[in-house]
Parts: C-alpha cells; structure tokens; sequence
C-alpha cells in the first residue's frame, strides 16, 4: 500500500454507515458538526441490505401468499401456482438499492463527507483508511463514534458454508425455496425466517437448545410463537442440539447469536481496551471524552430502532445538547405466525423485583375486527404496577402487533396508567381497542368479556 504522514482534518468522523452510523451523522450535521462518515460495503448497512428490510420484505410476500389461501374459504379465488422467487429476489434488490440511494442523498444534502473504505486507528485521534488495493487515505478527527454494526456466530456443529449451511442474511437471497429446511434458533430472526419459508412451501424443522422458543419474551407470547409455528406446519424440538438434525435437510439456517464487528479497529491504538464482546459507554454513549460508541458494538439487543436511537442521541451529544440514552421503553418486534410485540417489564420480571402488578389481559376473539379478519388466537396483555397503576410492559399477539406496540411504548414513556389508557377513545372496528380493552380488564370493568370468578 502507499502511505504516507498526510491526513486530513475530520471535525466528527464515524465509522459505520449502518443505522447507528448514518442517523448519528444526519443529526450531527444538522447540529452544525462537520461530519466525515466512513462505510466499507453500503450505506444502511445490516439492517437495510441484508437484515430488516429485506426480512418483512419476505414477511409479507410470504404472509400474502398465505392470506390468499386463507381468503379462498371465503369466497376469493385461490392463490394460483407456486411463488416466483427470482421475480421476488429482484423486487427485493430495487427495494433497496432505493433505500441505499435515499440514504446517500440525505447524507449528501446534509453536507456529510461519504468515504467508501475499511477503518481502524493508527493512534488516538488518527484513523486510515483503506481506500483500496494499493491506496489508504488517514483522518485526524476531534470525535470518533465507532458504529461497526455485528455478524453473525457460527453454532459449534454447524458452520457456515456459505451454501448449505449458512446465516439468516444469505437466506434472504435465495432464488428458491427449500424442499427442506433446518432452522436453528429461538429468536426472532429465527422464527421469522421459519414462518416466512413454511408459508412459502417448504418442510421447515425449527429446533433450538431452549426450552422455549423467544425465551426473552413474556411466557405468553412464547407459548403464542409456538403454537403459531405449529399451525403454519413448522415442526418444532425444544430443548434439543440442532446440529444432529442437519444431516437429512436441504438447507440450514443458523440464527444463535451475534457479534460486534471489533476485531479489525486496532482499538489499543486509539487507547480503547480491546474487546471482543462489546463496548461500554455511558448514558451519553461515551468511552472516552472524544470517542463515542452506537449500535451494537455497545451489546444489549441488536436492534436497528435501538441504533437509530443511539444515534440521535450521540448526535445530539456531539454538539453539546442536553441528551442521555434511555431504553426503558424499547419497543421489540416479531413478524412471524401470529405477528408479536412487546415492549417494557414481563409479568415474571417484575415479580423477581418486587412488583406488585395488575395485569389486563383481553383475547382477540371478543374483538370485532378480528372476527371479522378470522383473527381470533391472539390476545393484548398489559401490566401495571399496583400501587402506582401505571402501565410497565406491554405484550401482543395478532395481526397490527408490531404497529400497534408503538402506543405502548409511548404510555410507558408518558407514565400513563390503566384508567388512561381505559378511558383513552379508540376508533371502532380496530385492532388497537384491544389496548383499551386490556386495560378495562386491569381496572375492573370490562364490557366485551365476564371477569373470572375469584
């Protein structure tokens, strides 16, 4: 490579343009920052190109096939042949090769400075960048945030090939659909990616070493992924090494856990003890008074809603504002069978530490717009703290779930208690009255179901 002593000045320059990293550089620009972003592969990084978007994008193109046969029961034609997947694979590709380019261009028109590139530190206000083969480029900057993003781990057993065997993000491009296939895993990339392949016409074997499926989830929507799981045709072994059940499947899966992309940063140079698990920041997403980290280099779940959050946060940090990061109410979603959400303390969580609670549970099945959508087995279950009555966690199963959690996260934030959220007007027919309903049951007096007998 050619290097030499010449760097360039960089106000703030972030390393990963994934949704940490490009939403961290937006807000500080807007903030007035001069901002230098450096990205090795695409802008939106994970999540946009490989991860979130792609994923629901093959949620809902395998959960419309799945209505449409659900809807010949009732009078609409079948769905008629199998499901095209290269046509899909390329619907998909534009979907985001639009995303990437809108995130360019709100860079772009922020004022940041996009350097396409692989980073590490060189010292402790130095970075270089790889540029290419034969070219690096060196920054000296007055912030660094380190917004890296994580990779899939292989399962001992079970390492990724990159064509049998391989991690979640190589399965959402594939331009077919496995006669059958292994999944391993109990998380919701897991799930998700069952339900989507079951519904889209293949044998799916689901099986993970816990003893549930979602066990970070409230007891009742583990038991509502189950079921779902079953119900869509996925064969489900709890508690059980998945490796064993690879040999007969045509393809596999692995989703078990992720890790922070550390190891390439060189982060002795920059005086940041190495690591290889996660970065500890403090509540201004801090290491060091000039270095800053976000997403999920930072651990806690892998969230691109939680990166986003970080980087605004950091963002707003970076020009001296007034912010701290807080996941009191960080929202989770689920799009499998049926679609799950959850946000704020379990039932059982709040017990282990000394919580009183009230909780408001309400069945689908007394929902109008859910008899009428022939959605019947889900269920809104909301827990309130006793003797304050306010509302701590949130948990959903049915159709809008992953929608209708934002309203939760936000009485949560409000500090709203069960008689607001009871006496708050929800539109008729709605899947979002089944919030008010579960508190109406949390406070006593329901309309559309009979309390149980005590």
């Amino acid at each position: 490579m050619v290097a030499g002593d010449k760097s360039d000045p960089a106000d703030v320059l972030i390393i990963g343009g994934g949704p940490a990293g490009y939403v961290c550089a937006l807000r500080a620009a807007q903030n007035g920052r001069s901002v230098t972003l450096i990205e090795r592969d695409r802008l939106g990084g994970v999540c946009l190109n490989e991860g979130c978007i792609p994923s629901k994008q093959l949620a809902v193109f395998a959960a419309a096939k799945a209505g449409a046969e659900r809807l010949a029961a009732a009078g609409m034609p079948a769905f008629a042949g199998a499901p095209d997947m290269r046509a899909f694979q390329k619907s998909r590709a534009a979907t985001i090769a639009t995303l990437v380019e809108g995130v360019a261009a709100l860079l772009a028109a922020a004022g940041v400075n996009t350097v396409a590139g692989n980073a590490w530190f060189v010292g402790r206000t130095r970075v270089c960048v790889e540029l290419g083969e034969e070219s690096v480029r060196y920054f000296d900057f007055k912030d660094v945030v380190i917004a890296t993003g994580s990779s899939a781990v292989e399962l001992e057993g079970l390492p990724f090939d990159g064509d049998r065997v391989v991690e979640p993000s190589r399965a959402l491009g594939w331009q077919f659909v496995p006669e059958n296939l292994l999944v391993a895993g109990d998380d919701y990339v897991a799930l998700e990616l069952a339900v989507a392949y079951a519904r889209l016409g293949s044998r799916v074997t689901l099986v993970t070493k816990s003893e549930r499926l979602l066990p970070d989830f409230d007891l009742d929507i583990s038991a509502a992924a189950q079921r779902g799981a079953k119900a869509t045709g996925i064969t489900v072994r709890l508690s059980e090494d998945p490796a064993p059940h690879a040999g007969g499947a045509e393809r596999v899966i692995v989703s078990t856990a992720r890790r922070p992309n550390l190891e390439q940063l060189q982060l002795g140079a920059a005086g940041i003890a190495p690591s290889t698990t996660q970065l500890v920041v403090d509540d201004h997403l801090r290491i060091d008074r000039h270095v800053f980290a976000i997403g999920d280099v930072t651990g806690g779940l892998p969230l691109a809603h939680r990166a986003m959050a970080q980087g605004r946060v950091a963002g707003d940090v970076l020009a001296g504002k007034p912010a701290a990061m807080d996941v009191h109410a960080l929202p989770r979603a689920v799009f499998a069978e049926p679609e799950m959400a959850a946000v704020g303390s379990t039932e059982a969580a709040a017990g282990e530490v000394g919580v009183e609670v009230d909780v408001g549970r309400f069945p689908l099945g007394a929902l109008g717009r859910a008899v009428a959508e022939s959605a019947v087995s889900g269920f809104a279950k909301l827990v309130f703290a006793r003797q304050s009555g306010m509302v701590i966690g949130a948990h959903l199963a049915g159709p809008r779930a992953t929608e209708l959690i934002a309203e939760m996260a936000l009485a949560i934030e409000m500090g709203a208690t069960a008689e607001d959220i009871a006496l708050t007007v929800h539109a008729h027919p709605t899947f979002a009255e089944s919030l008010m309903e579960a508190a109406e049951v949390a406070v006593g007096r329901p309309v559309h179901i009979r309390l149980p007998k005590r």
